[in-house]
């Protein structure tokens, strides 16, 4: 499943786009909202918060927002100790939600993107003096301290630069061409995903772009660090990927899947690196009774689990849309550039 992040500055209207996509049928997850609710109901995070602000700040298990402002005011210490608390409760929660989109107005500079493996972060932007009119209008504002709060923000333009797709919100251009233009965009990126693994080099890959004498990949982990790949590397797609059983060979997705089911989109419950054997392959008997018992080795049960739990950890359980071969998967059609 394809994850969205849409951001944007006070005053550049991106709830109003936002407004526009659910008028279309997509749920957008709303963190401002999400912290307050989990807030209030969630009592871990309660828990959590009175050990860092103090007993005080919940009263019947009904916040003490003043409380709160206060502790939040004192330090940006303090603040970015509230943000280590209510951010991760926030993501888990989301990536619970079943949603594909969520709205943040500090998606970056919070280090949420950090926290959730995003496909696509989709920017919202305004000229400033745009910005500052519908700010002061709609908190009744001066026109310093709508300023103010503009500036404490990341810059509009380092936030752009961070997004593969730009909305501009300006009053003139078409906000409703730009979300179909966003949707084709978004078309065009789900065909191309490509899951890779190259040899001699630990985890998973995406393929993010393809040149005459190499290829760009970005690892499949937090870092989502982007290295490249030349032709004298083993470069594999998961999608060319299948399994000996005693019938015809199995598409790695379709045995992905099975692992999904058994362990309900979850981790891998199996030791895989510590079990025996026979654990091991009593464990996969159960995910696929008739595979080839002499042709299938436990390093191939092993490496298949790691990369179950690398694509699960990282949001990748429609295993599917992700890995089914499409026209364009091979790896190799870089080479026909050169």
């Amino acid at each position: 499943m394809m994850r969205i992040a849409i951001t944007g500055g006070i005053g550049s209207g991106k709830s109003h786009v936002c407004q526009l996509l659910e008028a279309r049928g997509i749920k957008v997850y709303d963190c401002d909202e999400a912290a307050k609710r989990l807030m209030r109901t969630d009592l871990q995070l309660q828990a959590d918060l009175q050990r860092l602000v103090g007993e005080g700040v919940y009263i019947n298990k009904v916040l003490q927002k003043p409380v709160l402002a206060r502790f939040l005011l004192a330090s940006e210490a303090n603040k970015q100790a509230v943000n280590g608390v209510v951010h991760p409760a926030v993501a888990r929660d989301f990536m619970q939600s079943g949603c594909q989109w969520l709205e943040s107005a500090v998606l970056f500079e919070s280090g949420f993107d950090r926290r959730v493996p995003f496909d696509v972060y989709v920017g919202v932007t305004a000229p400033t003096e745009v910005r500052l009119n519908r700010v002061m209008q709609r908190d009744n504002l001066s026109h310093e301290r709508a300023m103010a709060w503009i500036d404490s923000q990341m810059p509009q333009q380092d936030m752009a630069q961070r997004c593969h797709y730009v909305i501009e919100n300006d009053g003139h251009h078409d906000l409703n061409k730009q979300i179909n233009g966003l949707f084709n965009y978004l078309n065009i990126k789900a065909k191309m995903e490509t899951i890779l693994s190259i040899a001699g080099k630990p985890g998973l890959y995406r393929l993010v772009s393809r040149g005459k004498m190499n290829l760009i990949v970005e690892t499949i982990d937090e870092a989502h660090r982007r290295i490249p790949a030349f032709s004298s590397d083993r470069v594999t797609s998961l999608g060319d990927i299948a399994m000996y059983t005693d019938a015809e060979d199995i598409a790695l997705w379709e045995v992905l899947a099975k692992v999904g089911e058994k362990e309900e989109q979850k981790p891998c419950s199996l030791n895989y690196k510590k079990c025996t054997s026979q654990e091991l392959r009593a464990y996969f008997a159960e995910v696929l009774p008739n595979f080839d018992q002499d042709r299938v080795h436990d390093s191939d049960i092993k490496k298949l689990l790691q990369w179950y739990n690398i694509l699960v950890n990282n949001g990748y359980t429609d295993f599917k849309s992700v890995l089914a071969p499409t026209e364009g998967d091979n790896v190799d059609d870089s080479k026909d550039a050169e």
